[in-house]
């Protein structure tokens, strides 16, 4: 008690520090760390391009702040749509900050590591239910240590899998899985077999499928990658080939000789799948070719070995390594382990140790006896309305210290029953019985969902980056939809505010001199003069052009440029030409030389002198133009409506953190 009373003493210390006030617009205050949160977040955006002082940005805050509280005074946070799209946000927000970074960390790490090694493992397994009730995990738990003794004292495991074992698949084999690699099996199992050492027994090791005793019985260099071809020969059982073994060592021999194998495998192979490529297959690993052909390709020591031929249940093959790929570096693979690991078991790992973590802050409780009664009372129908015994208890911050109720507990139980039974189309009506391995299934969902509640409601209170970050997000919301309505689209789509801004502006919409024309070049200085000769005479450009390249249709070239504008920062440097030659007023300039050895002439078609723009030809700059005005009538509107105060005691004091 004395704990918690100095946490609560020392939190509202804490907060009222960083509560100091910066400055206030209207009622709205703004605290120092907030400030230097969100300036120290976004100063280098943009820095490189326009720089900004922390007076600068502090203007640009209190404008933005002043935008926040109009907002709110008009009621945009109340707004469906904006609860909507801000509760969406707000809930991918929260996502890391519920979950163990140092364990996400880990299990990429981790998963990285254990690709480079192929294990092979045999198991023994009991089947159990992944939420059986505890009296029954501790029967089958019996069951698997008693196998665990007989394999202790001397006794085979292949013998005892093939007759003990629940997975009839491996059984068969003795428990031999054959060799896997990580995301291969479930993420326990997987990890037991990872940090055994081979020929050692371990377990037993809980699932969602049992219990398992695992023996590890081989680990190798992974098999990651491997691009082969192959020449097949069938001969199955369904239709044997007695010709093929003896024909498949005659191509052995004959690539032995030296002779092309993708000349063969297009002559001789009977895949035709892999026939027109010479016999190459796409990319393979472990487990996906049969085994006798993963083998001897992996058994190959160099690029353009081949092998031996052997046999599989298709046939006949030789197979010839193309390349073999080991496991990359980890920055290339790291986002394929992430992808893989949010769609795998472990992906819940890092929830699950932030759960274990506040099970232990929250100092949650489990009555055992009183959740035995109501288990008991849910098997036999017995009503559970005057159950009142608490079954979880806990420390939330609202202080009342009950989580869950038996009746409570019984509810839940009872509604997921009535959920199955719908779910098969089975009566759901005047549920009252409750098989006890279901109704104990809903007790840890039921936990973990009231420690994530109290852990989202406590974020915002006790972690200021979340509180700050959400704030960012609300708040941005709110000000782009009032930005837009009273700013963007007052200037865009107001089309008669638009002409009447342009009418009263008129004389900043103006066209310099245009010209049109073209530019020749050639690398003969004799043909430029040509050309500057009868583009003077008054020739036709495109019959200078015909006549000049009549013979060879490389000897002169022309770009034709349409109403280039004087004092244009966009022109390239033969538009500059054109322009220049238009402002000397000189329908022919030229010929002279050009910057790549060359000559240019220089033809004026079209003079347009300056004057006034239409609306439709400057309508995105005029529309930019009207936004600006606007934006600053709007700010005097929110400058007189929401006054600053600013404690300049404050601001100078955190000048050394800005």
């Amino acid at each position: 008690m004395k704990k918690s009373l100095y946490t609560l003493l020392l939190l509202a210390l804490v907060g009222q520090l960083s509560a100091q006030t910066l400055f206030t617009v209207g009622e709205k205050a703004v605290s120092v760390d907030e400030f230097l949160y969100v300036y120290g977040k976004n100063k280098d955006i943009g820095n490189q391009i326009d720089p900004k002082t922390p007076e600068e940005y502090l203007g640009l805050y209190i404008a933005f702040k002043r935008k926040v509280a109009e907002a709110e005074a008009l009621g945009r946070d109340t707004v469906p749509a904006f609860l909507t799209e801000y509760n969406t946000y707000y809930r991918q927000l929260l996502k890391p900050y519920l979950t163990d970074k140092a364990v996400d960390d880990n299990i990429v790490k981790e998963a990285y590591a254990r690709m480079a090694t192929d294990v092979r493992a045999a198991h023994i397994m009991l089947d159990l239910p992944e939420n059986a009730l505890p009296e029954d995990t501790a029967k089958v738990y019996k069951q698997i240590m008693a196998i665990r003794d007989r394999l202790n004292r001397g006794e085979s495991f292949e013998t005892i899998a093939k007759q003990q074992s629940t997975d009839t698949y491996s059984a068969v084999n003795g428990g031999d899985l054959g060799y896997f690699n990580v995301f291969n099996m479930v993420y326990p199992f997987e990890t037991a077999c990872y940090s055994a050492s081979v020929g050692q027994v371990v377990g037993p090791v809980r699932t969602q499928f049992g219990y398992h005793l695992i023996k590890v019985l081989d680990k190798r260099p992974a098999r990651y990658r491997m691009t082969a071809a192959h020449i097949l020969l069938l001969d199955t059982e369904d239709r044997p080939n007695p010709e093929a073994a003896k024909k498949i060592q005659d191509l052995y021999k004959s690539l032995q000789a030296g002779e092309d194998f993708n000349a063969l495998a297009r002559k001789h192979s009977q895949d035709q799948s892999s026939l027109s490529r010479g016999g190459q297959l796409p990319a393979f690993g472990l487990n996906q070719m049969l085994p006798e052909f993963e083998s001897a390709a992996f058994d190959l020591e160099n690029d353009g070995d081949f092998s031996e031929p052997f046999q599989t249940k298709l046939g006949w093959h030789i197979v010839k390594r193309i390349s073999r790929e080991d496991v990359p570096s980890f920055e290339r693979v790291q986002g394929e382990l992430t992808g893989k690991i949010r769609r795998d078991e472990r992906s819940n790992a890092s929830r699950q140790a932030f759960l274990a973590r506040l099970r232990t802050d929250y100092q949650v409780v489990v009555n055992e006896d009183a959740l035995n009664q109501v288990l008991k009372a849910l098997e036999k129908g017995k009503s559970t309305a005057k159950m009142t015994k608490a079954v979880v208890t806990w420390t939330p911050m609202s202080g009342n210290s009950v989580m869950l109720t038996q009746a409570e507990f019984a509810k839940r139980a009872i509604d997921a029953e009535v959920r199955r039974l719908t779910s098969l189309n089975l009566n759901a009506n005047n549920v009252s019985k409750v098989d006890p391995v279901l109704a104990y299934g809903v007790l840890q969902p039921s936990i973990d969902g009231q420690l994530m509640a109290e852990a989202e409601y406590r974020l915002p209170l006790e972690n200021s980056t979340f509180r700050f970050l959400s704030q960012e997000y609300r708040e941005g919301i709110l000000v782009f939809d009032l930005t837009r309505e009273r700013v963007w689209d007052a200037a865009s789509q107001d089309s008669a505010q638009l002409a009447n801004f342009f009418a009263a502006f008129q004389p900043e919409y103006q066209w310099n001199n245009r010209y049109s024309g073209s530019v020749f070049t050639t690398d003969n200085e004799k043909v430029a003069k040509k050309v500057a000769d009868q583009l003077r005479r008054g020739v036709p450009a495109e019959k200078v052009m015909r006549v000049l390249n009549s013979k060879d249709p490389l000897t002169v070239s022309a770009q034709d440029y349409t109403l280039l504008e004087a004092g244009s920062t966009t022109l390239n440097p033969k538009q500059a030409l054109l322009v220049n030659a238009g402002l000397q007023g000189q329908a022919v300039t030229g010929p002279n030389p050009d910057a790549e050895g060359g000559y240019v002439v220089v033809f004026i078609m079209e003079s347009i002198p300056a004057g006034p723009k239409a609306l439709a030809d400057c309508r995105g700059q005029v529309i930019t133009d009207l936004q600006k005005a606007l934006e600053e009538q709007w700010l005097e509107y929110l400058g007189q409506t929401y006054p600053l105060y600013l404690d300049q005691a404050v601001w100078t004091a955190i000048q050394n953190k800005l």
